[in-house]
């Protein structure tokens, strides 16, 4: 009996040591998959987001509205999806209006593309919520609990930043030397344009939005940027332009070089309708916008 009771005891012991031992591997593997799942998550949404910044940051300009006194409302730009995982389904089989804008637009077009279906993506995100179990929420002022609800906000917020840093890049360039030797051809290209019957501004020092010269005669209002270096002006050059004639309500949109312009930068200009002459063409600048 002695010995009967001794070897259940052992029998028990060995049986809790093994539940015990599978809880730790299959928590183990939780965890490691969780890790996984959560940086996957966040490295294909920053990835999606570097890939289309500058396309994301033209629509945030071309869906905000601004009133008489020069205040800005984003709405349309943030917009307003349904954050449950089975309304959102059901909103995109229906195809709702709350998907065809803004942000919400590019989740469902290129994020959620990406990840192939809505429960492929929420299951991604709730291991990201697992591995980052609390936010900063700068609304309330203070460290909450991530809730699953949360996505929509934590995109926003990715892409939001991705915006404000690329505005942000723009104005620091205004203080470095290259500024100070642009600032020269900025002046040369207005007088051009003074001596040919053109109104010129230039824009603030911040805040231009890849445009240096505004040029208006009637109804024209052409936005330039002027570029004075020394090799051949790139893609991103036309992208900024692009997006600083939305901005600045523009009805077209110039680049000047004096060093010309790359094969794909061309192509890149053509698609988006930037003219790009040099700086002997600007006294025939209206030629150039028929």
């Amino acid at each position: 009996m002695k010995n009967t009771l001794i070897f259940l005891i052992i029998f028990i012991s060995f049986l809790i040591i093994v539940i015990l031992r599978d809880y730790q591997i299959k928590r183990k593997k939780l965890k490691l998959n969780n890790s996984l799942n959560s940086n996957l998550f966040i490295k294909v949404i920053n990835n999606l987001i570097e890939e289309n910044k500058y396309n994301l940051l033209e629509e945030r300009i071309r869906l905000r509205d601004i009133d008489a006194y020069g205040n800005e409302d984003y709405k349309k730009w943030i917009g307003n999806p349904p954050l449950d995982e089975k309304a959102i389904k059901k909103n995109i089989l229906n195809g709702s209006k709350r998907f065809k804008e803004g942000i919400p637009y590019f989740w469902e077009k290129v994020i959620l593309t990406k990840f192939e279906s809505v429960e492929l993506f929420f299951e991604k995100w709730e291991s990201y919520c697992s591995e980052n179990p609390t936010i900063d929420d700068e609304i309330l002022g203070k460290i909450r609990k991530l809730e699953t609800e949360d996505w929509f906000v934590f995109i926003a917020s990715q892409i939001e930043k991705s915006c404000l840093n690329l505005l942000e890049k723009h104005y620091s360039k205004k203080i470095n030397e290259s500024y100070k030797k642009g600032i020269k051809f900025e002046n040369h290209c207005m007088e051009i344009l003074k001596q040919h019957g053109w109104e010129v501004k230039e824009t603030p020092n911040t805040g231009d939005q890849g445009v240096d010269l505004i040029a208006s005669i009637n109804d024209l209002r052409i936005c330039i940027q002027c570029k004075d270096h020394e090799k051949s002006i790139g893609n991103k050059a036309v992208q900024e332009i692009s997006a600083g004639k939305l901005y600045w309500k523009g009805t077209h949109a110039i680049l000047v070089s004096r060093s010309g312009f790359t094969k794909s930068a061309q192509k890149l200009a053509k698609s988006n309708k930037v003219r790009l002459i040099n700086e002997f063409q600007l006294k025939d600048l209206d030629k150039f916008i028929v």
